[in-house]
Protein backbone atom coordinates (compact mmCIF):
# COMPACT_ATOMS: atom_id res chain seq x y z
CA UNK A 1 0.00 0.00 0.00
CA UNK A 2 3.07 2.56 0.69
CA UNK A 3 4.21 2.02 -2.77
CA UNK A 4 1.42 2.91 -4.15
CA UNK A 5 0.83 5.95 -2.49
CA UNK A 6 4.49 6.96 -2.98
CA UNK A 7 3.98 6.12 -6.66
CA UNK A 8 0.82 8.14 -7.01
CA UNK A 9 2.53 11.29 -5.05
CA UNK A 10 5.67 10.49 -7.36
CA UNK A 11 3.49 10.73 -10.86
CA UNK A 12 1.75 14.10 -9.30
CA UNK A 13 4.67 15.73 -8.22
CA UNK A 14 5.86 14.78 -12.38
CA UNK A 15 2.59 16.68 -13.39
CA UNK A 16 3.02 19.53 -11.30
CA UNK A 17 6.82 19.54 -12.73
CA UNK A 18 5.77 19.11 -15.97
CA UNK A 19 2.55 21.99 -15.82
CA UNK A 20 3.36 25.29 -17.64
CA UNK A 21 3.13 28.21 -15.66
CA UNK A 22 2.36 31.21 -17.47
CA UNK A 23 4.80 34.46 -17.27
CA UNK A 24 3.79 37.42 -16.52
CA UNK A 25 5.62 39.65 -18.74
CA UNK A 26 4.07 42.76 -17.38
CA UNK A 27 6.28 45.47 -15.15
CA UNK A 28 4.96 47.49 -12.46
CA UNK A 29 3.97 50.95 -13.35
CA UNK A 30 4.13 53.02 -10.32
CA UNK A 31 7.55 54.11 -7.65
CA UNK A 32 6.72 56.64 -4.87
CA UNK A 33 9.61 58.92 -3.18
CA UNK A 34 8.90 61.42 -0.43
CA UNK A 35 9.84 65.04 -1.05
CA UNK A 36 9.53 66.44 2.14
CA UNK A 37 6.19 66.45 3.17
CA UNK A 38 4.96 65.88 -0.41
CA UNK A 39 4.36 62.06 -1.86
CA UNK A 40 5.67 61.54 -4.99
CA UNK A 41 4.47 58.64 -7.61
CA UNK A 42 5.94 58.10 -10.40
CA UNK A 43 3.30 56.66 -13.17
CA UNK A 44 4.15 54.68 -16.52
CA UNK A 45 2.24 54.62 -19.60
CA UNK A 46 4.50 52.49 -21.25
CA UNK A 47 8.03 51.91 -23.12
CA UNK A 48 8.41 52.42 -27.02
CA UNK A 49 11.94 51.67 -28.60
CA UNK A 50 13.41 54.34 -30.74
CA UNK A 51 16.34 54.54 -32.79
CA UNK A 52 18.81 56.84 -31.49
CA UNK A 53 19.14 58.72 -34.81
CA UNK A 54 15.14 59.46 -35.01
CA UNK A 55 15.48 60.73 -31.90
CA UNK A 56 18.70 62.90 -31.75
CA UNK A 57 19.16 63.43 -35.79
CA UNK A 58 22.49 65.40 -35.27
CA UNK A 59 24.24 62.96 -33.30
CA UNK A 60 26.63 61.18 -35.62
CA UNK A 61 26.66 57.17 -35.77
CA UNK A 62 30.27 57.04 -33.46
CA UNK A 63 29.05 59.52 -31.26
CA UNK A 64 25.60 57.07 -30.97
CA UNK A 65 27.75 53.70 -30.85
CA UNK A 66 29.84 54.99 -28.19
CA UNK A 67 27.52 57.09 -25.72
CA UNK A 68 25.26 53.61 -26.02
CA UNK A 69 28.03 51.00 -25.33
CA UNK A 70 28.78 53.31 -22.13
CA UNK A 71 25.59 52.64 -20.92
CA UNK A 72 25.45 48.94 -21.85
CA UNK A 73 22.39 49.69 -24.13
CA UNK A 74 21.54 48.60 -27.94
CA UNK A 75 19.75 49.93 -30.57
CA UNK A 76 16.98 50.93 -30.60
CA UNK A 77 16.77 52.56 -26.71
CA UNK A 78 13.60 51.31 -25.08
CA UNK A 79 12.09 55.32 -24.27
CA UNK A 80 9.69 55.46 -21.11
CA UNK A 81 6.51 57.50 -21.30
CA UNK A 82 5.86 59.05 -17.60
CA UNK A 83 3.78 61.28 -15.67
CA UNK A 84 3.73 61.63 -12.28
CA UNK A 85 1.45 62.37 -9.14
CA UNK A 86 2.12 65.12 -6.38
CA UNK A 87 0.18 64.37 -3.06
CA UNK A 88 0.64 67.90 -1.08
CA UNK A 89 -1.68 65.93 1.41
CA UNK A 90 -4.22 68.38 0.67
CA UNK A 91 -3.91 68.56 -3.14
CA UNK A 92 -3.78 65.85 -5.62
CA UNK A 93 -2.10 67.23 -8.89
CA UNK A 94 -1.22 64.87 -12.00
CA UNK A 95 1.59 66.58 -14.36
CA UNK A 96 0.87 65.27 -17.70
CA UNK A 97 -1.53 62.58 -18.64
CA UNK A 98 -0.33 59.48 -21.05
CA UNK A 99 -1.52 58.50 -24.18
CA UNK A 100 -4.36 56.92 -23.24
CA UNK A 101 -3.88 54.49 -25.49
CA UNK A 102 -4.97 56.62 -28.41
CA UNK A 103 -3.15 55.65 -31.94
CA UNK A 104 -2.39 52.60 -31.20
CA UNK A 105 -1.44 51.73 -34.76
CA UNK A 106 1.45 54.54 -34.32
CA UNK A 107 4.86 53.13 -33.76
CA UNK A 108 5.54 56.33 -32.06
CA UNK A 109 2.77 55.18 -29.53
CA UNK A 110 2.55 51.30 -29.90
CA UNK A 111 2.69 49.68 -26.28
CA UNK A 112 1.36 52.58 -24.64
CA UNK A 113 -1.83 53.52 -22.75
CA UNK A 114 -1.42 51.90 -18.88
CA UNK A 115 -1.23 55.12 -17.11
CA UNK A 116 -4.87 54.82 -15.71
CA UNK A 117 -3.93 51.43 -14.76
CA UNK A 118 -1.01 52.25 -12.62
CA UNK A 119 -2.68 55.18 -11.42
CA UNK A 120 -5.37 52.88 -9.85
CA UNK A 121 -2.35 50.11 -9.14
CA UNK A 122 -0.94 53.06 -7.02
CA UNK A 123 -4.02 53.05 -4.46
CA UNK A 124 -5.39 56.40 -6.30
CA UNK A 125 -8.33 57.01 -8.67
CA UNK A 126 -8.94 59.37 -11.09
CA UNK A 127 -11.75 61.45 -9.53
CA UNK A 128 -9.39 62.12 -6.63
CA UNK A 129 -7.31 64.68 -9.14
CA UNK A 130 -8.04 68.18 -8.30
CA UNK A 131 -5.52 69.16 -11.20
CA UNK A 132 -3.47 68.43 -13.76
CA UNK A 133 -0.78 70.57 -15.71
CA UNK A 134 0.37 69.93 -19.01
CA UNK A 135 3.79 70.56 -19.91
CA UNK A 136 2.93 70.17 -23.80
CA UNK A 137 0.41 69.11 -26.30
CA UNK A 138 2.81 65.78 -27.15
CA UNK A 139 -0.03 63.14 -27.84
CA UNK A 140 1.84 61.09 -25.25
CA UNK A 141 1.33 63.94 -22.55
CA UNK A 142 -2.12 64.72 -23.12
CA UNK A 143 -3.71 61.79 -24.88
CA UNK A 144 -5.35 60.02 -21.50
CA UNK A 145 -7.40 63.40 -20.83
CA UNK A 146 -10.47 61.78 -22.29
CA UNK A 147 -12.60 58.01 -22.06
CA UNK A 148 -14.87 58.61 -25.34
CA UNK A 149 -15.82 62.29 -25.16
CA UNK A 150 -15.93 62.49 -21.71
CA UNK A 151 -13.28 63.41 -19.06
CA UNK A 152 -11.13 61.07 -18.04
CA UNK A 153 -10.52 62.74 -14.59
CA UNK A 154 -14.20 64.32 -14.07
CA UNK A 155 -13.60 66.35 -10.93
CA UNK A 156 -9.71 68.04 -12.13
CA UNK A 157 -8.96 71.66 -13.18
CA UNK A 158 -7.05 71.25 -16.61
CA UNK A 159 -4.18 74.11 -16.50
CA UNK A 160 -2.51 74.46 -20.53
CA UNK A 161 0.45 76.81 -21.02
CA UNK A 162 -0.53 79.70 -22.95
CA UNK A 163 1.70 78.88 -25.81
CA UNK A 164 -0.03 75.72 -26.40
CA UNK A 165 -3.26 76.86 -25.74
CA UNK A 166 -2.25 79.53 -28.99
CA UNK A 167 -1.93 76.72 -31.11
CA UNK A 168 -5.51 75.52 -30.91
CA UNK A 169 -6.66 79.46 -30.56
CA UNK A 170 -4.81 80.68 -33.50
CA UNK A 171 -4.16 77.37 -35.79
CA UNK A 172 -3.82 79.79 -38.85
CA UNK A 173 -0.70 81.40 -37.10
CA UNK A 174 0.51 77.58 -36.12
CA UNK A 175 2.94 75.88 -37.06
CA UNK A 176 2.86 73.85 -39.99
CA UNK A 177 3.32 70.51 -38.42
CA UNK A 178 1.03 71.09 -35.40
CA UNK A 179 -1.73 71.14 -38.43
CA UNK A 180 -3.27 67.55 -38.47
CA UNK A 181 -3.31 67.31 -34.61
CA UNK A 182 -5.92 70.48 -34.11
CA UNK A 183 -8.94 68.53 -34.31
CA UNK A 184 -7.38 65.61 -32.37
CA UNK A 185 -6.27 68.43 -29.42
CA UNK A 186 -9.68 70.46 -29.71
CA UNK A 187 -11.52 66.88 -29.04
CA UNK A 188 -9.72 66.55 -25.61
CA UNK A 189 -9.91 70.00 -24.37
CA UNK A 190 -13.78 70.15 -25.25
CA UNK A 191 -15.00 68.05 -22.30
CA UNK A 192 -13.07 70.79 -19.61
CA UNK A 193 -13.73 74.33 -21.27
CA UNK A 194 -17.61 73.05 -21.25
CA UNK A 195 -17.26 71.98 -17.64
CA UNK A 196 -15.63 75.19 -17.00
CA UNK A 197 -12.82 73.15 -16.19
CA UNK A 198 -9.54 74.80 -18.56
CA UNK A 199 -7.62 77.27 -17.17
CA UNK A 200 -4.61 78.68 -19.11
CA UNK A 201 -1.08 79.08 -17.66
CA UNK A 202 0.10 82.46 -18.97
CA UNK A 203 3.75 83.36 -17.18
CA UNK A 204 5.42 81.54 -14.39
CA UNK A 205 3.66 81.49 -11.51
CA UNK A 206 2.54 79.71 -8.73
CA UNK A 207 -0.48 77.46 -9.10
CA UNK A 208 -0.78 75.85 -5.59
CA UNK A 209 1.15 76.10 -2.66
CA UNK A 210 4.50 74.03 -3.31
CA UNK A 211 4.19 73.86 -7.04
CA UNK A 212 4.65 76.65 -9.84
CA UNK A 213 5.53 76.48 -13.58
CA UNK A 214 8.76 77.86 -15.47
CA UNK A 215 8.39 78.44 -18.76
CA UNK A 216 10.75 76.31 -21.23
CA UNK A 217 9.92 76.63 -24.26
CA UNK A 218 11.73 75.15 -27.41
CA UNK A 219 10.58 71.83 -27.23
CA UNK A 220 6.78 72.80 -28.10
CA UNK A 221 5.91 76.93 -28.75
CA UNK A 222 4.30 76.70 -24.72
CA UNK A 223 6.66 73.72 -23.35
CA UNK A 224 6.25 74.38 -19.34
CA UNK A 225 8.01 72.21 -16.37
CA UNK A 226 7.25 72.42 -13.23
CA UNK A 227 8.71 73.07 -10.01
CA UNK A 228 7.55 71.37 -6.74
CA UNK A 229 9.14 72.50 -3.49
CA UNK A 230 8.57 70.98 0.16
CA UNK A 231 11.05 70.97 3.65
CA UNK A 232 13.43 72.68 1.28
CA UNK A 233 13.49 69.60 -1.38
CA UNK A 234 12.90 70.71 -4.40
CA UNK A 235 11.86 68.38 -7.85
CA UNK A 236 11.71 69.38 -11.16
CA UNK A 237 9.32 67.87 -13.82
CA UNK A 238 11.19 68.49 -17.11
CA UNK A 239 8.46 67.79 -19.54
CA UNK A 240 10.66 66.73 -22.79
CA UNK A 241 13.89 68.79 -22.22
CA UNK A 242 15.94 65.52 -22.45
CA UNK A 243 14.36 62.75 -24.14
CA UNK A 244 17.71 60.17 -24.31
CA UNK A 245 19.20 60.41 -21.24
CA UNK A 246 22.58 58.43 -22.80
CA UNK A 247 23.24 61.42 -24.51
CA UNK A 248 21.84 64.55 -23.76
CA UNK A 249 23.04 65.05 -20.59
CA UNK A 250 26.35 64.24 -21.51
CA UNK A 251 26.11 66.96 -24.56
CA UNK A 252 23.12 69.14 -23.61
CA UNK A 253 23.79 70.93 -27.03
CA UNK A 254 22.62 67.41 -29.12
CA UNK A 255 18.68 68.63 -30.36
CA UNK A 256 15.76 66.17 -31.12
CA UNK A 257 14.09 65.45 -33.98
CA UNK A 258 10.65 66.28 -32.20
CA UNK A 259 11.74 69.96 -31.05
CA UNK A 260 9.70 72.44 -32.51
CA UNK A 261 12.76 75.14 -32.10
CA UNK A 262 15.74 73.30 -31.63
CA UNK A 263 18.14 76.00 -30.36
CA UNK A 264 15.89 77.41 -28.08
CA UNK A 265 15.24 73.93 -26.57
CA UNK A 266 18.92 73.69 -26.19
CA UNK A 267 19.38 76.75 -24.32
CA UNK A 268 16.08 75.57 -21.91
CA UNK A 269 17.41 71.77 -21.39
CA UNK A 270 21.43 74.11 -20.11
CA UNK A 271 19.44 76.56 -18.45
CA UNK A 272 17.52 74.24 -16.39
CA UNK A 273 20.39 71.24 -16.02
CA UNK A 274 22.68 73.65 -14.95
CA UNK A 275 20.05 75.01 -11.94
CA UNK A 276 19.13 71.50 -10.88
CA UNK A 277 22.98 70.13 -10.58
CA UNK A 278 23.40 73.84 -8.70
CA UNK A 279 20.91 73.60 -6.17
CA UNK A 280 20.90 69.52 -5.88
CA UNK A 281 17.48 69.16 -7.09
CA UNK A 282 15.75 66.38 -7.87
CA UNK A 283 14.34 66.10 -11.85
CA UNK A 284 11.72 64.27 -13.23
CA UNK A 285 11.73 63.40 -16.90
CA UNK A 286 8.80 62.31 -19.26
CA UNK A 287 11.47 60.21 -21.34
CA UNK A 288 13.79 59.06 -18.56
CA UNK A 289 14.38 55.32 -18.20
CA UNK A 290 11.10 54.83 -15.44
CA UNK A 291 11.19 55.74 -13.05
CA UNK A 292 13.04 58.82 -14.08
CA UNK A 293 13.37 60.17 -11.15
CA UNK A 294 17.29 61.19 -10.25
CA UNK A 295 19.73 63.98 -9.85
CA UNK A 296 22.58 65.06 -12.19
CA UNK A 297 26.09 66.62 -11.58
CA UNK A 298 27.93 68.41 -13.90
CA UNK A 299 31.19 69.61 -14.92
CA UNK A 300 31.83 72.71 -17.91
CA UNK A 301 28.57 72.41 -19.35
CA UNK A 302 28.64 68.66 -19.46
CA UNK A 303 25.90 66.24 -17.30
CA UNK A 304 25.84 62.77 -15.15
CA UNK A 305 22.61 61.41 -14.44
CA UNK A 306 22.22 59.82 -11.31
CA UNK A 307 19.08 57.41 -10.57
CA UNK A 308 17.42 57.49 -7.52
CA UNK A 309 18.09 54.71 -5.28
CA UNK A 310 15.45 52.32 -5.03
CA UNK A 311 14.00 52.76 -1.10
CA UNK A 312 11.95 49.98 0.24
CA UNK A 313 10.66 52.87 2.59
CA UNK A 314 9.94 55.99 1.33
CA UNK A 315 11.69 58.95 3.77
CA UNK A 316 12.19 62.27 3.23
Amino acid sequence: MRTIVLTIMAACALVQAQTPVPMVKTQPGFYRMMLGDFEITALNDGVVPYATHQVLPKATPNQITAALSAMALTDPVGMSYNAFLINTGTKLVLIDAGTGGKLPDSPFFRGTGHLMANLRGAGYQPDQIDDIYITHLGPDHVGGLTLGNARAFPNATLHLPKGEMDLLLHPDQAPAWTKNWIPFWTDLMEPYRKAGKLSIIDRDTLLAPGIRSMATHGHSPGHTSYVVESQGQKLIVLGDLVLLAAMQFADPTLTSAFDSDPAAAAVQRQRVLALAAQENDWIAGGHLSFPALGHVRGQDGHYTWLPANYETITRP
